[in-house]
């Protein structure tokens, strides 16, 4: 057999087992509730639930577009703040040297990416660790929807097991191409976090101690920004928040609140700030409260927020600002309305989705009075 078939041969694509518990370094962007933030932990899976033991990770380093960043110990993981100008990529790896596991020792070396966008090919030496550790990136395609890439010393990292984790359930698992690809999941669906390992079976020795191969992981957060941007990623994350789900109305009453607070020249939070819905007692039409809850702050709690009945035609919100007096009348649009009235229920997320996308005048109209 001719060296380089011998040299490949020792170098393989290792399968991630389902049966062994295996933990990695994960990215949460915005788990801290600050978009500014970043946070990092190690564990099992994704689920920021599940951290543990971030002694093992407190080494590691992270970067900002290849821009190092401060790294703060937390005590269930790490957490770093991001510039002012998002990037386009967070990376971070973490070395956890030689490590024992039932008769066998090996090396593992961990890296995590966190995406808001898809990258082109070329923005992908801008990392700041090397290429000799897996990479895996969402990449944009000039031809097509973007691919999720994986890569390792450069080339591809071709027949390798992707997991694919969304939500607590069990996470799918596809193999990438000969290029390394997977189709990039449904991001609209966000967010999602993608782990992969390859293994070089070279065994070595390394700081007085023998090991057998070395394990290669890497694990990709992606989240709905990286397919709507910041803004509509922000109004369906704070929507479902408040209200547990992000259908229709509910950020139709979203793109109501955060429109009143642009035209008052009011914060979040703002004390002055009354809220009057006034709908049936019907549940399509009083979820629109809980969107405009969660755009402006407002509630009933503080006595800000409340819920007047009225009939169908009746059906409006009025937003006024009780220092100044401004006073605005939201009215959806009988188009609009008419499209997202009486959805089934596997129907609802999707338009909750194309809503959030949608220019304001197309959902709504609005009448100043004083």
């Amino acid at each position: 057999m001719p060296v380089k078939d011998i040299l490949l041969a020792a170098i393989t694509v290792g399968l991630l087992t389902s049966g062994a518990r295996a933990h990695e370094l994960w990215f949460h962007p915005g788990a801290a509730g600050e978009h500014g933030l970043v946070r990092l932990s190690f564990g099992d899976s994704p689920d920021i639930g599940e951290a543990e033991r971030v002694a093992e990770i407190a080494h590691t380093k992270v970067w900002a577009d290849g821009r190092p960043l401060e790294v703060k110990r937390l005590p269930d993981g790490l957490e770093a703040r991001l510039p002012d100008r998002r990037p386009g990529v967070v990376s971070a790896f973490a070395d956890r040297g030689v490590v024992p596991y039932m008769g066998d020792s090996f090396i593992i070396y961990l890296a995590a990416y966190a995406q808001t966008r898809a990258i082109e090919l070329g923005e992908a030496t801008r990392l700041g660790l090397g290429d000799d550790q897996v990479r895996l990136l969402l990449i944009s395609r000039p031809d097509g929807p973007p691919v999720v890439q994986a890569a390792w010393k450069g080339k591809p990292a071709a027949d390798a097991a992707v997991k694919l984790f969304h939500g607590r359930g069990t996470p799918a698992e596809v193999r990438t191409d000969s290029r390394g690809e997977i189709p990039c999941p449904d991001l609209r669906e966000g967010p999602w976090s993608l782990l992969v390992e390859v293994r070089d079976q070279t065994a070595g020795r390394r700081d007085g101690r023998d090991y057998s191969h070395i394990r290669y992981k890497a694990t990709l957060a992606i989240g709905a920004e990286a397919a709507f941007g910041p803004s509509v990623a922000a109004c369906l994350a704070r929507v479902k928040e408040v209200h547990g789900a992000s259908g229709p109305w509910a950020v139709a009453g979203y793109r109501i609140g955060e429109r009143a607070l642009k035209e008052l020249g009011l914060p979040r939070q703002s004390h002055d700030l009354e809220v009057i819905h006034r709908c049936p007692a019907e549940v399509q039409f009083s979820c629109i409260a809980d969107g405009v809850q969660a755009a402006t702050g407002a509630s009933p709690g503080k006595l800000n927020l409340r819920i007047e009945p009225a009939r169908r035609e009746d059906l409006r919100t009025v937003i006024r600002d009780k220092s100044s007096g401004r006073s605005l009348t939201f009215t959806l649009r009988p188009e609009f309305a008419r499209s997202i009235s009486d959805l089934p229920a596997d129907r609802l997320e999707a338009e909750g989705r194309r809503v959030a996308a949608l220019p304001d005048d197309v959902v709504f109209q609005v009448v100043e009075s004083k």
